[in-house]
């Protein structure tokens, strides 16, 4: 122990003589610095050789003593790889009690004592620089252990909307931009957190209704009590909690959805007309098309493009399958779509109810489980919507529900079994059915109360000529007069219109009329359509055909009365005859005007045709922009506006809607004169009798 001890009291004399030597380097420095540092970087090598060789010395004493212990002691531990440690760090290091590292501490056993060195000889004083020690404290880990919870909402990464109410790129998306907020659906909220938010909305109505009987109390009573009113409701601040609670309500989304259509239709500058030169009294001027826009024909047979309609989600990849301007409110038409291929997940049927003030997006949007076929207003409820769907189901919407149907008949039973392409309702505002047809040669009448079975079913039958089979007709679009609910004519498949009748009557049984038929056409009927008689000479015999021979023909009818109790299979030819240059898919008469009518067909035109003036070519032409460059696509679907038949629109398979404006020519009760009816009248009676545009009748 005496010669560890010795050891100690070495090495302790060798710190001291450092720190000797270090003590006067400072007093040195004091004098000048310069050139002491001048001297630190010309023996910088030597005065770093003399501190490893200090050092080795130091370590060295120990290798040299455990290289020659026992068992116990640590074997082949060498010296401690030379490093740069300032004086200052060892000195602080041994006035702690703390031991170099390698050097045996006391629990280290020594087998060998080993004798103490000679003194070291002097070495030149070193000239480093020292620094300060710096102590890093290391924050301890939390004692409590973090929780991880996951939910179904966490895990979702993509939203998926339903179709409650599909509204198309509807400004509700703002609500994401108020802090605090979020837009995610109340079913995905907790009960307890649906109670929550339920509570503080219930809360601030409350404040809301107290804050208004007071005032109308102040309103009542005068002028007493102003202050305190005042007083008793300052306005407040609705905290997160609140704000988040009012905006994910579904009153704030109704508010907000209607606030916008309401602002957008205001920013509509189509409404008026600020160049309407009144002394002209509604005159037509020619326009040259590149002023106006896509324009056809001249004066008063002009058609002017004035809107169309696609909404990038609903609209894409579908085709129109039927237009219908709203009976009520002239700027609201709708379109049925069929389904989108390429989005499966998407509902197949689609109806959208446009409106002409508010192009960017739709009024509404209803969805089916089925492609949309056909669809129309209701014209004695202004709020309803029925069609048919390609599953053979009639549909019924409302305006003031949701997206849904409200009512829709069943697959199984009594209905239909086909797909439904042509609907229509007859009868009076207090009487009225839902007729339906199908390629199933089945006609059903629904009751708008009760869907669950048919109020009336008819089957049609085609009695051939040989009278001894009969075959069922497929029909393809029906069309009933205005002053008859209970005949109807039914186009079908293999050409032929048929005239059928809902009951029975004098002389003929409910179906088919087995004495008479309509044979003119080679291909399916695609649409028929009565005149619509609303002027001083009775013009409802007159039908319209268009069929997929590339033709449309102009029929006169015969009376129900007379086709009962005629003799014999009578066989009706058409009146006229317009060849087209491609198939053409729909033809519809002017409300109003008595000689005009429209058709579109597979080329992509929209023709207007006044018979009172030209019967070989259209007065206007005109081919709807197309949306993308390329070819044009084919229109499948044309209807005019019902009160002044000033407007019309057009549909296609590229599931775009366009509408036009025609001149006073073609539309509008103004300068309608009584001779228009009466030459009309004239002229189907000359064909008629002399069969100066086509066939007489046999």
């Amino acid at each position: 122990m005496q010669q560890r001890k010795d050891e100690l009291v070495a090495k302790q004399a060798k710190l001291a003589e450092l720190k000797r030597q270090r003590q006067l380097r400072a007093q040195q420095s004091n004098a000048g610095r310069g050139s002491i540092e001048g001297a630190v970087d010309l023996n910088l090598g030597t005065d770093r050789r003399a501190l490893e060789s200090l050092i080795n010395d130091i370590l060295g004493e120990k290798a040299s003593g455990s290289s020659t212990g026992g068992a116990g002691s640590p074997a082949g531990r060498g010296s401690r790889p030379s490093s740069v440690l300032s004086a200052g760090e060892l000195s602080n290091a041994y006035s702690e009690g703390t031991l170099v590292p390698g050097t045996p501490g006391p629990s280290t056993p020594a087998s060998v004592p080993t004798p103490a060195p000679a003194p070291a000889p002097a070495q030149p004083p070193p000239t480093l620089t020292t620094v300060a020690l710096t102590t890093v404290y290391e924050c301890p880990p939390s004692p409590v252990k973090e929780v991880f919870t996951y939910s179904k909402g966490v895990q979702t990464t993509e939203e998926w909307m339903g179709p409650d109410r599909p509204r198309a790129h509807s400004g509700v998306s703002d609500i994401d931009d108020i802090p605090g907020t979020t837009t995610t659906p109340n079913k995905r909220l907790s009960r307890r957190e649906r109670d929550r938010e339920e509570e503080l909305r219930q809360k601030i109505k409350e404040e809301i209704e107290e804050e208004l009987r007071a005032a109308k109390e102040y309103i009542t009573e005068g002028t007493v009590g102003a202050p305190s009113t005042s007083a008793n409701f300052p306005s407040r601040d609705l905290t997160q909690e609140e704000l988040s609670a009012v905006v994910q309500s579904d009153d704030f989304y109704d508010f907000l959805e209607q606030s916008t259509k309401v602002i957008e239709r205001a920013f509509d500058q189509d409404t008026y007309d600020i160049l309407t030169d009144y002394a002209l009294h509604g005159q037509d001027v020619e326009e040259d098309d590149d002023e106006t826009g896509n324009t056809g024909g001249r004066g008063k047979h002009r058609v002017k493009e004035v809107a169309q309609f696609f909404d990038e989600r609903w609209s894409k990849m579908r085709m129109v399958s039927g237009i219908d301007f709203s009976p009520k409110f002239s700027e609201l038409l709708l379109a049925s779509y069929t389904k989108n291929p390429t989005a499966p997940h998407e509902p197949d049927g689609l109806v959208q109810v446009w409106n002409m003030h508010m192009q960017d997006r739709p009024e509404y949007v209803f969805t089916a489980q089925s492609d949309i076929l056909t669809a129309k207003f209701s014209p004695y409820h202004p709020n309803l919507i029925f069609g048919g769907s390609y599953s053979g189901q009639v549909l019924l919407w409302d305006t003031r529900a949701k997206a849904a149907p409200v009512q829709k008949t069943p697959l199984t039973g009594n209905g239909h079994a086909h797909p439904i392409y042509a609907v229509d309702i007859v009868g009076t505002q207090n009487a009225n059915n839902i007729i339906s047809c199908s390629t199933d040669g089945v006609v059903c009448g629904w009751s708008m109360d009760v869907f669950a079975q048919p109020q009336e079913v008819l089957e049609l039958k085609n009695p051939s000529q040989a009278k001894v089979a009969v075959e069922d007709v497929s029909p393809t679009c029906i069309s009933f007069p205005q002053t008859d609910p209970t005949f109807f004519l039914s186009g079908s498949e293999e050409g032929t219109i048929f005239p059928c009748h809902r009951y029975d009557r004098a002389g003929a049984k409910a179906g088919v009329d087995r004495k008479i038929a309509y044979k003119g056409h080679t291909a399916p009927v695609m649409s028929v359509d009565f005149h619509p008689a609303k002027g001083p000479v009775d013009l409802g015999d007159l039908v319209l055909s268009s069929s997929l021979d590339w033709s449309a023909k102009l029929w006169k009818v015969r009376a129900p009365a007379a086709t009962s109790t005629g003799t014999g299979d009578g066989t009706v030819s058409p009146l006229m005859d317009f060849v087209r240059e491609d198939v053409v898919y729909d033809a519809r008469w002017s409300p109003v005007k008595p000689s005009v009518f429209a058709l579109v067909d597979g080329a992509g035109w929209l023709e207007l045709w006044d018979i009172a003036v030209e019967t070989e070519e259209p007065v206007a032409r005109i081919l709807p922009t197309t949306r993308q460059e390329g070819r044009t696509r084919s229109l499948n679907k044309v209807a005019w506006e019902q009160n002044d038949g000033k407007r019309l629109a057009t549909g296609g398979i590229d599931g775009c809607v366009t509408v036009f404006d025609v001149a006073s020519g073609l539309g509008g009760k103004e300068g309608l004169k009584h001779e228009d009816w009466t030459n009309v009248k004239k002229l189907v009676n000359r064909v008629d009798a002399h069969g100066l545009n086509g066939a007489m009748v046999v």
